[in-house]
């Protein structure tokens, strides 16, 4: 059944998922104050971004050469209008269970000791090592934080993404045809690795599990390492699991859900798919498969106070 509010169809599969999986009810109910408050930052972000752009001059260039990511997403973009998503954010972790550790991230982020508009530039930007070593600086968690700021700008990136590379509105032809060539396995639009693969009309397509990016890499080879001999296999994940599968990756290590989908699943569901099937998750762990770490980016600036920016040699 399909729904015009994508939260009806998150609530239902949530309702679904806890009746099947009633061990996960923690995690829905978790996953549901979330994804709710980001419904809510998707229908602010047009007045978040305004008419920033995310596309380079030579984004063409960069399409031709397959080198993630195509898009600068560290943009200008409306912090006061994002700030109170970022604390609600924390105030979710807070309620839900990370008590001291989300007070003291939401703490350090309300006196600026993590600047705010530093920090989401760094998380637009992929540039995980930065912000892990300013939270270890300034003592929290930099997990959490990393956490908090990737909900925050989700939402942004994917309109980012879309609008330079999707939109038919504002992305040029020549771009959307480059895109659809891209073959690799990281997201064109921000080098994050799929968070899974939809098999869609017979066509494996990644989603990223940061922008919602929807490419289409090399079907035969490991989206991590490319690897495509014998060491990379895909196996169905039970026989009464129809469209199911785990790719693995013996070279690497590195394995990727394979869920067969009649559509797109919305950016705003992603998570919710994800969570549905976390038991593949867990049967590719108990294998001794992982997915590996995002990729390095460059400039990595650690987020920090505008007078430590300026003092800074």
């Amino acid at each position: 059944m399909a729904y015009d509010d994508p939260l009806d169809d998150a609530e239902l599969r949530w309702l679904r998922l806890a009746e099947a999986r009633p061990d996960l009810g923690a995690a829905v109910d978790m996953q549901r104050v979330l994804v709710t408050r980001g419904m809510e930052l998707m229908a602010e972000v047009p007045r978040i971004t305004g008419e920033t752009s995310a596309a380079p001059a030579d984004l063409l260039e960069r399409l031709a050469r397959q080198r993630a990511p195509v898009l600068d997403l560290a943009v200008d973009i409306d912090v006061d209008r994002l700030l109170p998503f970022l604390l609600g954010f924390c105030d979710d972790f807070i309620a839900g269970g990370a008590g001291d550790p989300a007070r003291r991230v939401r703490a350090v982020i309300e006196k600026g000791e993590i600047e705010p508009e530093s920090l989401l530039r760094a998380s637009l930007a992929r540039r995980q090592e930065a912000i892990r070593q300013r939270a270890n600086h300034v003592g929290v968690a930099p997990d959490l934080v990393w956490l908090v700021a990737e909900l925050a700008v989700g939402p942004v990136a994917h309109q980012l993404q879309h609008d330079a590379l999707v939109s038919v509105s504002s992305a040029p032809p020549e771009v959307r045809s480059a895109l659809r060539a891209w073959s690799r396995g990281e997201c064109p639009a921000c080098g994050s690795w799929p968070a899974l693969a939809e098999v869609r009309g017979g066509a494996r397509y990644a989603r990223c599990s940061f922008c919602g990016a929807d490419w289409e890499p090399r079907a035969d080879a490991c989206v991590y390492c490319t690897e495509s001999g014998t060491a990379f296999l895909t196996a169905a994940a039970g026989e009464a699991q129809t469209g199911r599968h785990i790719e693995f990756c013996r070279a690497c290590g590195g394995y990727l859900k394979q869920i067969g989908l009649p559509a797109a699943t919305p950016f705003a569901i992603l998570p919710v798919l994800d969570l549905e099937t976390s038991d593949l998750d867990v049967l590719a762990a108990g294998r001794g498969y992982a997915r590996p770490p995002m990729r390095p980016v460059a400039e990595p600036d650690a987020p920090c106070p505008e007078e430590s920016r300026q003092s800074a040699p």
